[in-house]
């Protein structure tokens, strides 16, 4: 050990993975009352200026004193970590198996001084310099129990927790509950035991966030859309310094600093939005489950059906489910109507569904139609009978890659027929994609509903026109809540959305229709009850348009069972491996790809399967499945730094959503 004065270790924000490491940096005497753990600070590293956080201050360095560099400069005079920050991305790094500098960079905004200096003139900058804001009192007994005593006994533990601080929670709202008006009864009482409290959502249209919003008032700062980067700074900076104790955001407001976190909530859990889709690659869900956890807080995910990740800590008693007696679920469930069209020409849009959707204009209220996608699916099915092409190996949704290559070939094991296939149904050789896209859908509903506005909604906070109307909605225009009355839903491509190559194809079908079927039911008096069948003019109706009324979805729509859905898929997956029996790593890589599988098989455990390689344009993907997903992280942390000393590009994601 050489003496070097006074030493920061620092954590560069550089991307290597090889470097993922702290590295040591004298503090100049000018700067030795403005560093400390936690400061952001300016370095030279590898001849260019970069930034870092500094983890911690040592005495001594290892580093010869001549070959020690100078801390540059200090960003801002405060600590933009605080020790259990720091911790937090350390565990995100491991967990998503990232540098701990991608999660720093991910999780820090751009400085801009003009802010600081504003927040000082007004008496809240730094972090202490002002007192703690107070909130109101907390809700009346009468306004928390006609909210939640439809939950029995898990509503009770639910509210005594928010009070308390503790505990893992999934809450599954009834169909057409207010979830903003709940959620705000929480938000109000965490603030009102001198808590904060911190909302992710997937899509900044959500109408839970603006109840949220709207009850916390002054104490909430709302950093949904993608402000620009001076507003970023400025809410976050709020956040830090204690002024604003309740954060509500996207997916990257999760690793914000709050003083005293009480709530942590993640809305619509199984989204796939909020899973990141640069390195550090995290899920919102368990980077806030995880975080209230370290703060004593109360972690809630909120959801009609689980993700395999949330599934599988249910079935582990991680997780505390939150939901109404069965038979009220079951009661307040909407009018469902399975259409196999048996017996008549397959069309796009049964005449049931078409039916439906012209007696909720008649009404006044909006027909909502949900598109498989934007454009056309890649699932194929026979042209003259409907079969759907199916892989021999692994039984997925097969489709072309285009060109001249008229095989067929499966995105998920990477099987490829030997030559043009025939249809095991007729012997066809036919195919055509399976779902339609929004705009064919949409110019499809125009010529059949010249009278009504028919409205093409294909992504977040696209506003509705008003009812009656007719609207063709894709997965990223579905909100928590609808945009007004709904008076009939028809999913006309589900067999498509199921047939997705996603690992989460199935529960995300169920999730997006379950979703929307409950929109039949928001808001009308008394659920909607009391007209199921009796009154064909009165009743709002879903209409689902399916070759295979027997799949496990399907049936869970119809039952209105997301947990029998799961206890029939569980037991399926198990016997391929995948989640939620299993955990699940896709590897991105170019370059020499044999070398680098090969490389892969061999650190990996025993007993762990790695599938692939399959083609993904000028990459290639692995998909490795594990029993013990740390064990395997930790096995292929030696032949990852190699890779990224050989200056190869591989990326990892843990618990992918997609695998082609």
């Amino acid at each position: 050990m050489t003496p070097a004065g006074r030493i920061a270790r620092v954590l560069v924000e550089v991307e290597p993975y090889h470097l993922d490491r702290v590295f040591d940096y004298v503090v100049p005497d000018d700067l030795a009352g403005d560093v400390r753990a936690g400061s952001r600070v300016e370095v030279v590293f590898g001849g260019r200026k970069r930034r870092g956080v500094v983890t911690e201050l040592a005495a001594t360095s290892e580093v010869a004193p001549a070959k020690l560099q100078p801390v540059k400069r200090v960003l801002g005079p405060y600590a933009w970590m605080r020790p259990e920050d720091l911790e937090l991305a350390r565990w995100a790094g491991e967990r998503f198996a990232a540098p701990v500098a991608d999660v720093v960079r991910h999780a820090l905004p751009n400085r801009t001084v003009d802010v600081e200096r504003r927040a000082e003139a007004a008496g809240w900058f730094p972090p202490g310099a002002a007192t703690r804001p107070r909130s109101d009192p907390e809700p009346s007994a009468a306004v928390l129990a006609a909210g939640w005593e439809v939950y029995g006994e898990r509503g009770s533990v639910l509210l005594a927790a928010v009070r308390r601080g503790g505990g893992s929670y999934y809450w599954r709202p009834l169909p057409g509950e207010d979830v903003g008006a709940r959620l705000a009864e929480l938000v109000q009482l965490t603030l009102a035991n001198d808590r904060d409290v911190l909302v992710v959502v997937p899509d900044p249209a959500s109408p839970a966030a603006d109840a949220v919003v709207a009850a916390a008032g002054d104490l909430a700062v709302d950093a949904r859309g993608g402000p620009s980067p001076r507003r970023t700074y400025g809410m976050w900076l709020q956040a830090r310094c204690g002024h604003a104790r309740v954060v509500v955001g996207e997916r990257g407001v999760g690793l914000w600093p709050l003083e005293h976190l009480g709530l942590a909530v993640v809305v619509d859990e199984a989204n796939p939005a909020l899973k990141e889709r640069r390195s550090p690659r995290h899920h919102a869900r368990e980077v806030v489950l995880e975080r209230a956890r370290r703060s004593g807080a109360v972690g809630l995910l909120v959801g009609t059906v689980p993700s395999a990740p949330a599934w599988r800590l249910l079935t582990e008693r991680r997780l505390e489910p939150v939901t109404a007696p069965r038979d009220l679920e079951r009661d307040r469930a909407p009018v469902i109507r399975v259409d196999t069209g048996e017996g008549r020409v397959r069309t796009r849009l049964s005449p049931d569904g078409t039916d439906a959707i012209r007696r909720a204009v008649r009404r006044g209220d909006y027909g909502v139609v949900l598109a498989a996608r934007k454009g056309e699916g890649r699932a194929l099915v026979c042209s003259a009978c409907g079969h759907r092409l199916r892989c021999p190996v692994c039984d997925s949704s097969l489709s072309r890659r285009g060109g001249a290559d008229r095989r067929v070939h499966c995105h998920a094991c990477g099987w490829a027929s030997p030559g043009r296939p025939q249809c095991a149904g007729c012997g066809g050789e036919r195919f055509v994609p399976l779902a339609a896209g929004a705009e064919q859908l949409g110019a499809e509903l125009s010529r059949t509903f010249p009278d009504v506005p028919v409205a093409v909604l294909e992504g977040y906070a696209q506003p509705a026109p008003p009812p009656p109307a007719v609207l063709v909605m894709t997965r990223g225009s579905v909100l928590d809540a609808p945009p007004g009355p709904v008076g009939a839903v028809l999913l006309p491509d589900i067999d498509g959305q199921l047939r997705r190559p996603a690992l989460d194809a199935a529960e995300d079908t169920l999730r997006l229709s379950m979703q929307l079927a409950g929109w039949t039911v928001a808001g009308r008096d008394d659920a909607g009850r009391g007209v199921r069948g009796s009154d064909r003019e009165r009743a709002a109706l879903v209409v689902v348009q399916t070759r295979e009324p027997d799949h496990a979805v399907v049936q869970a729509l119809v039952r209105w069972d997301p947990g029998g859905f799961w206890r029939t898929e569980a037991a399926a997956r198990a016997e391929l491996r995948f989640p939620p029996a299993a955990h699940a790593i896709r590897i991105d890589l170019a370059g020499p790809v044999d070398d680098v599988v090969s490389g892969l098989r061999a650190a990996l455990p025993a007993g762990d399967d790695v599938l692939g390689p399959l083609p993904a344009g000028a990459r290639a993907t692995v998909l490795v499945r594990t029993d013990d997903r740390a064990a395997s992280l930790a096995a292929m942390a030696d032949v990852r730094r190699a890779w990224s000393k050989a200056g190869l590009d591989v990326r990892v994601d843990v618990d992918p959503v997609d695998v082609g």
